[in-house]
């Protein structure tokens, strides 16, 4: 169904000049005042007639000017509410769409300490193991109206942007973004496709977390994490290595009904001298809906 807006001047002629009320009157209107004519071809009808004599008899401009006062009573009337039912139609599409806005998904950060590094201890070499930070990040599906069948966030996907650390940085690195609670690739059967893992189900108020990058902390290094990082020692993908301290991270979400994107500063205080120093989290810089 379109969707009502302006209502013009063609629209306004068609729906009043349209009105089976306008006609319906100007045939009573023709009835009273030009009956004379019925009774001089119907005889016959003269019995029911002779009662509209005093309107029957009037001089014919009494009688043109008597209908065109009714007929422009009945366009303003009819016009009146021509504007009335289209303006009121109008609210009631933005009323179901403004519904439909509060009911679909709104992923934002899952507040207090959205963004939080986790320390995990990962195999090294044998039965080795290293201790590095991940860096993560929560996110959480609130929508802002009732909860509907339509506020689950399907299959939302993650694509995570690293940048220089300078204003309009150039892009260093874009990778696909892995779901903290997926499936590791190296437990699935290589012979599947593993696409599945890229994506998650947000269900109403249902937090997930997205794996950002890592740090060694014997050594300093940062690296970019996904599920492609399985495939090498240490989940250290050479390709994914990040020089530096500071790394702006665009992440931006996506699916049916979702395009958010949230942008963070990621701080690596580590030195040479203090390799043990805990990595350091802002706040995002900007947020946009």
């Amino acid at each position: 169904m379109e969707m009502p807006t302006h209502t013009g001047r063609a629209y306004l002629w068609m729906r009043t000049l349209g009105s089976p009320v306008l006609w319906g009157a100007n045939a009573f209107i023709a009835l009273l005042l030009w009956g004379d004519g019925i009774i001089n071809t119907f005889p016959e009808t003269y019995e029911y007639s002779r009662y509209l004599a005093p309107i029957t008899d009037l001089h014919w401009h009494w009688k043109v000017i008597i209908t065109l006062v009714v007929n422009i009573i009945l366009f303003v009337e009819l016009s009146f509410r021509t504007v009335g039912k289209r303006e009121r139609q109008r609210d009631e599409y933005y009323l179901k769409l403004q519904q439909i806005e509060q009911a679909r998904p709104h992923i934002i950060l899952r507040e207090p300490h959205a963004e939080y590094v986790e320390p995990v201890h990962i195999q090294a070499v044998g039965s080795t193991t290293t201790a590095v930070s991940f860096i993560r990040v929560r996110f959480v599906n609130s929508p802002a109206g009732p909860p509907l069948p339509n506020s689950v966030a399907c299959g939302v996907r993650a694509k995570v942007r690293f940048f220089e650390p300078v204003p309009a940085g150039r892009l260093l690195l874009m990778i696909e973004g892995k779901w903290a609670e997926s499936d590791q690739p190296s437990i699935r059967d290589f012979r599947n496709h593993r696409n599945d893992l890229l994506k998650v189900d947000f269900g109403i108020e249902e937090e997930h977390s997205l794996d950002i990058a890592f740090r060694d902390d014997q050594t300093g290094e940062f690296y970019a994490f996904n599920n492609d990082n399985y495939s090498y020692p240490q989940m250290k993908k050479p390709e994914y290595l990040l020089a530096g301290q500071h790394f702006p991270v665009r992440i931006s979400l996506f699916g049916p009904w979702v395009d958010e994107t949230f942008e963070f500063l990621f701080a690596n205080d580590s030195f040479a001298t203090d390799p043990m120093r805990p990595l350091s989290l802002s706040r995002p810089l900007r947020m946009h809906a």
